[in-house]
């Protein structure tokens, strides 16, 4: 059954093509899904990591007492 099948692949390289291409194009999408899901943890770690910083201290150009 195998010779078969080897001799029809031999005859008709589309099926192959067909692969070839389906299995590139899955290879494809998983590599700019995993690049996505990358960009997007970076990101929410980033705001995670600038909402829980402290504030910065108010410094005033003027005394707050009024008196020079």
């Amino acid at each position: 059954m195998s010779s078969l099948f080897l001799a029809l692949a031999r005859e008709n390289p589309w099926p192959g093509i067909a692969v070839a291409s389906l299995n590139l194009m899955v290879a494809l999408s998983l590599v700019g899904l995993s690049l996505l899901l990358g960009v997007t943890i970076s990101v929410l770690a980033w705001v995670h990591a600038l909402a829980e910083r402290a504030p910065a201290p108010v410094r005033h150009a003027a005394n707050p007492r009024g008196v020079a």
